[in-house]
C-alpha cells in the first residue's frame, strides 16, 4: 500500500510540475500568438489577452505550489507516522477535487463560451502537453486517493 500510494503521489507531483512548466511557457509566449478580431470596442481584445495571460500565470504558480506541498506531504508519508499519512490523504483528495473541477470548467467554458475578441493560437503540441500533464496529475491523484482511502477490515485480536 505504501509503495503504491507513493508512486501515485509522485505521478501527481510530476503531472503538476509539468503543468506548471507548460502553463508558464504558454503565458510567456501568449502575446506573440494573439491576434485580435475587429470589434466595436478596440479594448476588448487586449483586455482579454492580458486576462488570459494573468490567469495562465496564476495557474502555473498554483500548480507549482501544490506540487511542492504534495512532495513535502509524500516525504512525510514516506518517513512514517500518522501525521504524514493524514497530510498526504487530505492534500491529495483536495487536489483531486479541485483539479477535476478546473478541468471541467475549462472544457465547458471552451464549448459554450461567446466568441472571443482575442484569438490565441496556442500551438497544438503545447495544448497536448498541458492536457497530458492534467491527465497524469489526475491519474496520480486517483491512484493515491484510492490507495490511501481504501479501508481494510479490522483484525480481531484475542
Amino acid at each position: 500500500m505504501r509503495t503504491s500510494a507513493l508512486r501515485g503521489a509522485w505521478l501527481l507531483v510530476l503531472g503538476l510540475a509539468a503543468l506548471s512548466g507548460t502553463l508558464y511557457y504558454d503565458q510567456s509566449h501568449l502575446a506573440a500568438w494573439t491576434t485580435y478580431v475587429a470589434s466595436s470596442n478596440a479594448m476588448n481584445g487586449p483586455a482579454e489577452a492580458i486576462t488570459a495571460q494573468i490567469f495562465t500565470l496564476i495557474g502555473a504558480l498554483a500548480s507549482a505550489s501544490v506540487a511542492t506541498l504534495i512532495a513535502v506531504c509524500a516525504l512525510l508519508f514516506a518517513t512514517g507516522g500518522t501525521f504524514g499519512h493524514w497530510a498526504l490523504r487530505l492534500t491529495v483528495v483536495l487536489t483531486l477535487v479541485l483539479l477535476s473541477l478546473v478541468a471541467v470548467v475549462v472544457v465547458v467554458a471552451t464549448l459554450t463560451g461567446d466568441p472571443s475578441a482575442a484569438v490565441i493560437d496556442t500551438p497544438v503540441w503545447l495544448l497536448a502537453a498541458e492536457w497530458l500533464a492534467v491527465v497524469a496529475a489526475l491519474a496520480g491523484a486517483a491512484i493515491t486517493t484510492s490507495t490511501l482511502w481504501g479501508f481494510t477490515p479490522a483484525t480481531d485480536t484475542p
